[in-house]
């Protein structure tokens, strides 16, 4: 007679490092400077900026926010398609608050010379990694439902 084996307890965090490394990296492109006014200020714009200013940096600590959701469902995601889901949605919601603090940075910049002004800022390395950031935490996300799903309809008994 055989006696039932018993299943271990499923962890408490099923972290999808993609998704991880996806959300730090975004982060911190967040917070590296992105561009300065012209070569002669040493104030850059970045999300860090916005954050340490004495009033607090308002509504663009949403991005915060929306980085914090994305690491907590990273911190699931492998077990959990929901978890996946709101990573995804975590991304967005990223990519819409910063965009808009990148935008309302560049409308501070007011008319320049150049006939292309943008061109002529001195830009940091803020912009290509919080680009690169959110295009991984979206990928990985999406990644991260299909594995999901692809578990679920396996059933429970298949290999993971």
């Amino acid at each position: 007679m055989s006696t039932p084996t018993e299943r271990p307890a499923p962890p408490l965090f099923a972290v999808d490092g993609g998704m991880l490394v996806a959300t730090l990296l975004t982060l911190a492109g967040y917070l590296l400077p992105w561009f300065r006014k012209g070569s002669g200020y040493a104030w850059s714009f970045s999300g860090w900026a916005y954050a340490s200013l004495s009033d607090g940096g308002g509504w663009t600590l949403l991005t915060f926010g929306w980085l914090l959701l994305a690491g907590g469902a990273a911190l699931l995601a492998r077990r959990s398609v929901a978890a996946a889901m709101t990573g995804v949605v975590a991304a967005v919601g990223t990519l819409v608050t910063s965009l808009a603090v990148v935008a309302a940075s560049f409308a501070v910049v007011g008319e320049q010379t150049a006939l292309n002004p943008v061109a002529q800022l001195p830009f940091g390395v803020g912009l290509p990694v919080l680009a690169t950031g959110l295009g991984l935490l979206l990928a990985t996300s999406c990644r991260a439902i299909v594995r999901g799903v692809v578990r679920e309809s396996s059933g429970p008994d298949a290999p993971h």
